[in-house]
Parts: C-alpha cells; structure tokens; sequence
C-alpha cells in the first residue's frame, strides 16, 4: 500500500465522520501532498510516514509534538 492508500484507509473510518472531522464522502478527496483542513490529519500523516520509514517511537512521538505545539 501507499501512503495515499493508508491515509485514506485511516480517514473513511466511520468514527471521524461520527465525531465530525470529516464530512462523508470528503476522506477520497485527501491526497498526501494536500494540506490538511485540522491537526488531526497531520497528525496520522506524520504517524504514517514514521511507520513507513521504520523511525522509532520516540522521534515520531517528537515530531508529532513538535507539530501540535506550532
């Protein structure tokens, strides 16, 4: 799978339209090169790509505080 695939696998989840980060239909919209509309989507962006390129927890943990405390 891409990182594309991933982070649309992650977004169609129901729980993100239930819980009104996403609107239905809106998550095939997302590219990976596409801003994102909130936090929450950089978030698993960041996590995909620490995942993808085997970086440890740690600095994935870093990078995604590092993007929350901007």
């Amino acid at each position: 799978m891409t990182k594309e695939e991933i982070l649309r696998s992650y977004l169609e989840d129901d729980l993100l339209i239930l819980q009104g980060y996403l609107k239905e239909g809106e998550a095939q919209k997302y590219k990976w090169s596409s801003p994102a509309a909130n936090n929450l989507i950089e978030v698993v962006k960041i996590a995909i790509e620490g995942e993808l390129t085997a970086e440890s927890q740690n600095v994935t943990e870093r990078k995604i505080n590092s993007f929350l405390n901007k």
